[in-house]
């Protein structure tokens, strides 16, 4: 998140309003909404040795503003992401009968998977 957003985000669940100064006007709009967000680890992975914010790389005043922090992790599992993907698969093709068999090519999908890896 880059500082501008930073700033807005944190007046907006502060304040529950929002700073405009544009094209000569400056004024302040109401913000009232509730914010759900989510955010990835750095590097891909949650580690447990680190603060929840230093993982997220959010400043303590924006995770402040928040009432509930959850952390959301999965559990590396070869077999059962595999049974996960196919069964997820398999859901898609049962729904799209007529896909060809090029369509469904698992040598494809697995070679482009470990490209863009």
């Amino acid at each position: 998140m880059n500082d501008q957003d930073r700033t807005s985000i944190h007046e907006a669940m502060e304040q529950q309003s929002i700073s405009i100064s544009k094209a000569g006007i400056v004024t302040s709009l109401q913000a009232r909404c509730a914010v759900l967000a989510a955010a990835n680890p750095i590097g891909g992975r949650y580690d447990p040795a680190l603060t929840f914010a230093e993982n997220v790389d959010l400043t303590e005043p924006i995770l402040s503003r928040f009432d509930i922090l959850c952390v959301v992790r999965d559990t590396v599992d070869a077999v059962q992401d595999e049974r996960l993907a196919r069964f997820v698969t398999g859901s898609h093709m049962k729904h799209h009968p007529n896909a060809t068999e090029a369509e469904q090519d698992e040598n494809l999908v697995s070679a482009y998977i470990l490209y863009v890896s």
